[in-house]
């Protein structure tokens, strides 16, 4: 969450920076053909043609900002030594929307409390919901392979959902053990997140026909920060749980595993709820399953580490690339990639983010 509005577009197609009157940089909207072209000689005026708002006049600063950005991505297609700029340039951009939390004080870690013996709070009703409605069967969606996907017609219909959002509602969380924390948060992620695509199925749906929970943005509005439900009797969105109650108060780079943003290229759904007595293995079994997926986890080929975007994204949360070298290699088996992110060997490149709905009877499942 909180990227997405961003898509992976500086990487994959043309990109266009649209700049709102607040001076900030608002959406990096992928344009699916040259946006320089006979019939288009201009980036800008082909942006406000595209578009129905009214641009800030171009500064200087701003053209020359588009026109290196779009050269470095073209030439990055044939020189492959230019996607590091790349990736700057993105982790840049993702920064505005991303809130850094590595400098927060005394953000908490699962080692320094006690495993809970039983839980308090039961999570019974979602874990019976993934179960009957997340296959786990080989799902293929556009380049992603082995998708979890999840029957979002048959979850509309089961009234155990909505007695689920019930209880989320009338919650507690601070009363809970913080492994119970914890684990309560990426279930209410996970759950809201469904919720806000079940409740906007009309508008799930592009014009196209393509299914993607970026279709719920709106101009100078991301979805992550659309009202998704009620937590403990207070509304939050998407963003307000990812990065207050799970990144701004847990040192635990594993959540980046178990947090689904309903995607082809997020790790998969867990066909079971987390609980705070099993928290911890979970979440380990989260990222080695991530990481055993050679399309959206990590791959290697030749000497290059193909690793997920999130790891780019949010790469201070696992203390940047040296934080991760020391991080990630508990997760994989023993091997040559393995070796190589040790060892500091490898050429590190990212997958391309697919935002597919992970939707049962998507593209090619």
């Amino acid at each position: 969450g909180g990227l997405e509005s961003y898509q992976n577009s500086i990487i994959k197609g043309t990109w266009a920076v649209l700049i709102f009157p607040n001076f900030q940089v608002n959406i990096v909207a992928r344009i699916p053909y040259p946006l320089l072209s006979p019939q288009n000689p201009s980036p800008l005026a082909f942006i406000k043609n595209i578009s129905k708002i009214t641009l800030l006049p171009a500064s200087a600063l701003i053209r020359h900002i588009l026109t290196t950005a779009m050269v470095l991505q073209k030439l990055s297609q044939t020189f492959d030594f230019l996607k590091p700029t790349l990736y700057n340039v993105e982790k840049k951009v993702a920064a505005r929307s991303i809130p850094n939390v590595a400098s927060i004080p005394d953000r908490k870690k699962l080692a320094d409390y006690k495993p809970v013996a039983e839980d308090e709070f039961d999570h019974g009703l979602w874990d019976a919901i993934l179960k009957q409605h997340v296959v786990e069967t080989d799902g293929t969606l556009g380049e992603i392979k082995g998708v979890h996907l999840i029957d979002y017609d048959a979850l509309a219909k089961d009234t155990n959902f909505k007695a689920y959002l019930s209880k989320l509602e009338n919650t507690n969380v601070a009363a809970l053990p913080e492994p119970e924390q914890l684990a309560f948060w990426i279930n209410a992620y996970n759950a809201l997140c469904v919720s806000l695509l079940l409740n906007n199925w009309e508008k799930v749906q592009n014009s196209e026909g393509k299914y993607s929970i970026n279709n719920l943005s709106e101009m100078g509005s991301a979805v992550w920060d659309n009202e998704a439900g009620i937590v403990g009797g207070k509304t939050v969105s998407l963003n307000d749980i990812e990065h207050k109650e799970l990144r701004g108060i847990w040192d635990e780079p594993a959540v980046h595993g178990c947090i689904v943003c309903a995607s082809a290229s997020c790790p998969n759904l867990r066909k079971e709820a987390f609980a705070g007595s099993r928290v911890r293995e979970q979440m380990d079994d989260q990222i080695r399953s991530w990481m055993t997926n050679e399309s959206k986890g990590l791959e290697l080929v030749g000497k290059k580490l193909y690793l997920s975007r999130i790891f780019l994204w949010f790469g201070d949360d696992f203390g940047g690339w040296d934080g991760l070298r020391e991080w990630l290699p508990k997760y994989l088996e023993d091997g040559e990639a393995k070796t190589r992110i040790e060892k500091n060997t490898a050429v590190v490149r990212f997958f391309d983010y697919s935002w597919e709905m992970n939707r049962f009877g998507g593209s090619n499942s």
